[in-house]
């Protein structure tokens, strides 16, 4: 049965490198870095646990926050009625010459008369009014009265005319032999009297704190239930970004995964070509070698060489060294067309002309081979490199002729469809053995363990397949072979009859 091996080759998926990679190296396993970590619920509940600590911590401080601030707005209004009691209920009852040098006690009782009920109320504990000197001239106390006490802060800068409201437990120096029990509001408001430009004295009041703490607990507890319904929103809208966030964290360890197993495909495949390469091109060198070595020994070492026999070895020598050039010719041009550093020069092409001119160029060359021709009817012109494309044809039919009996005929046949013209090579050698695989096109082939009727079955057929293959490949093509062993072997490469002028011409890698 004939076998069909074609030179169209794709890039392989990350799927095909890594299950490359597993064949080629034996025992290859996951790496344990490789690891996902925990699942999408695992990585849900630590993110759960991890992340109601700061939203907690963040809820403590907001509340904390929140109480301060309704505590300070509190005391402003505090210190605002403190300063219209002033204004209003007691400045209007003194002056200043009174807050410096104190009250008589029949000023004391009318102050209390003019007080009580009025500007007082019952929700008021205790009123002072200070001189500059720490005196207490005035209280609904009368044993505070006429009581010098060190002046503090929030006197002093009452005194200084800065009013100031905060809270007390009522047990303050100022405040002993009183009946003070805390917590309570502590206001002082300077009192400024008419004609003065400074503070000739301080009102102080107390105010009871626990009605106060109560609202500020009522209103706290509301900002707590919205503050926990918002962090509680907060939370669970963190956790559809978190699955997200992990899936796309899986995606990308498995796209590491790949990448860091098809790198070590490649590595491995480059590896083996490097030293398939280096057996197979050692091999033609050491041939043409020997050849030069051999035959310049006889030249040297040979007493009895007349000038014809020198001609001859010198002429074998010449040959030797031309193969040897072609090699060294051959690796150089595989490897710029290999890394896209050769261009191709687009025209348009008469294949039918450029398939007689190579091969009565082959001919004339050949005298003793059989070329027949048989071109498709109206194969149309081809928009191709010409030199390029005489090169292909030129290998095909050097290789057909090498490793065809003498004698046998080498045929190029044409046929052409609406989109390529394809161009058939058939040799009536021995064909490909049994056991070939499908390597021959990439030039780093081992050679086969058989061969057949002891002919050469051109497995070693050197760099010039490989070259081939580049070519038709840059040009959008495809080449391949058909062979039946026994019964010679038939190259076919088509073209695309148009190659757009925009088409960007890449390097075709080798693959093993």
């Amino acid at each position: 049965m004939a076998r069909v091996r074609s030179a169209r080759l794709r890039s392989p998926s990350y799927t095909e490198l890594v299950n490359a990679v597993k064949r080629s190296i034996p025992g290859v396993r996951m790496l344990p870095t490789t690891k996902y970590g925990p699942n999408a619920l695992g990585s849900l509940v630590r993110f759960g646990l991890l992340a109601l600590v700061p939203v907690v911590a963040l809820g403590a401080v907001l509340g904390h926050v929140l109480n301060a601030d309704v505590q300070q707005r509190y005391l402003e209004t505090a210190r605002s009625s403190a300063n219209l009691i002033a204004q209003v209920g007691i400045q209007p009852l003194l002056n200043s010459q009174q807050v410096a040098n104190g009250l008589t006690p029949t000023e004391i009782a009318l102050t209390n008369n003019r007080l009580q009920g009025a500007a007082v109320s019952e929700e008021v504990q205790r009123i002072k009014v200070w001189n500059r000197a720490g005196l207490i001239v005035y209280s609904d106390n009368p044993a505070l009265i006429g009581r010098t006490f060190p002046i503090d802060d929030d006197l002093g800068k009452a005194l200084a005319g800065q009013s100031s409201a905060s809270i007390t437990d009522g047990h303050d120096e100022e405040n002993s032999g009183d009946d003070l029990s805390g917590p309570l509001i502590q206001v002082y408001v300077p009192l400024v009297f008419a004609g003065t430009s400074s503070a000739s004295g301080a009102f102080e009041l107390y105010l009871p704190y626990a009605p106060v703490q109560a609202a500020i607990d009522r209103e706290s507890n509301q900002l707590y239930i919205f503050l926990a319904i918002g962090l509680a929103l907060f939370y669970a809208s963190m956790f559809p970004v978190v699955l997200v966030a992990d899936r796309w964290r899986r995606r990308l360890l498995h796209e590491a995964q790949a990448t860091a197993l098809a790198n070590l495909a490649v590595l491995e495949r480059l590896n083996r070509l490097k030293t398939e390469f280096l057996t197979r091109i050692s091999h033609q060198f050491r041939t043409a070698l020997v050849g030069i070595q051999g035959f310049s020994e006889v030249i040297r070492d040979s007493e009895h060489l007349d000038l014809l026999e020198v001609k001859a070895f010198a002429k074998d020598i010449y040959q030797d060294a031309e193969r040897l050039d072609r090699a060294f010719n051959q690796m150089l041009e595989l490897d710029q067309i290999e890394a896209g550093r050769t261009p191709l020069k687009l025209g348009q092409v008469s294949l039918d002309q450029l398939i007689n001119d190579v091969v009565e160029m082959t001919r004339a060359q050949n005298p003793e081979r059989v070329l027949s021709v048989s071109l498709g009817p109206a194969t149309p012109p081809v928009s191709c490199d010409r030199d390029k494309i005489a090169q292909v044809l030129t290998i095909l039919l050097g290789n057909a002729m090498k490793y065809s009996p003498a004698g046998s005929e080498v045929a190029v046949t044409t046929k052409s469809d609406a989109d390529f013209v394809e161009v058939m090579v058939k040799d009536h050698g021995p064909g490909m053995p049994s056991d070939f695989d499908d390597g021959l096109f990439v030039g780093y082939q081992r050679p086969s363990a058989k061969a057949t009727n002891g002919l050469n079955t051109g497995v070693n057929a050197g760099l010039g397949l490989p070259i081939a293959r580049q070519i038709v490949e840059m040009h959008g093509g495809r080449i391949w072979f058909e062979s039946t062993a026994g019964n010679g072997t038939e190259f076919h490469f088509n073209l695309p009859i148009q190659v757009w002028a925009s088409r960007e011409v890449k390097a075709v890698p080798r693959v093993a």
